[in-house]
């Protein structure tokens, strides 16, 4: 039993004084029972009085036991829909960058092989290929690819990489050009890769 509790003391001496008060008129009446007997009845009430503080303190043992179990339980559960939920955003995110890096990189070769064409041309034909022998030109496309090497992801995104690189945040950065903060690092990490290649 555990008397650590200031309620089981309040009890305690609530229950001495009813003892005692039904004590005193007892004796005052005349002693009719002896001390023997009167020690007796208050052993027995404390008796009872401890094995019902002791079913009490049983059950709120009980009590918080069982709060604590459900605690524990609710708690793994969401600990492991964390987990979860943490493993499939960085698969969704790792998803998402290599599609679009295969997307960068098949528009850099599209870009790349528009521009192929027309070198070729130009190199084994020599002077004797006249104009009216040429691919037709998709409009404002065609010579744009023939004149210009495509342009590497700091010069497409230049005013991007100008607000990075003067310190700016990338909330900054995404409120000013209107993108999300996703689409900005992805098209950092994709410069970065561009760079390596190059170098």
């Amino acid at each position: 039993m555990q008397l650590d509790q200031p309620w089981v003391y309040i009890v305690l001496v609530g229950l001495l004084i009813v003892v005692y008060a039904k004590i005193i008129p007892r004796k005052s009446e005349g002693a009719a029972k002896p001390d023997g007997a009167i020690v007796k009845e208050m052993e027995q009430a404390m008796d009872h009085l401890a094995m019902e503080l002791e079913e009490q303190n049983k059950a709120l043992i009980e009590l918080f036991s069982g709060t604590k179990q459900t605690y524990e339980e609710h708690t793994a559960k969401l600990t492991s829909r964390v987990e979860t939920l943490e493993k499939q955003c960085q698969e969704l995110r790792l998803e998402l960058g290599r599609l679009t890096l295969s997307e960068e990189q098949r528009r850099l070769s599209l870009q790349a092989d528009a521009s192929k064409p027309g070198e070729a041309l130009g190199a084994g034909a020599g002077a004797a290929v006249t104009p009216a022998y040429r691919e037709p030109a998709a409009p404002d496309k065609q010579p744009e690819a023939v004149n210009k090497a495509p342009m590497n992801m700091k010069e497409r995104y230049s005013e991007l990489f100008g607000l990075y690189e003067s310190g700016k945040s990338t909330d900054y950065i995404a409120k000013k050009l209107g993108m999300n903060k996703g689409e900005i690092s992805l098209i950092q990490q994709l410069a970065k890769q561009e760079e390596r290649s190059n170098a």
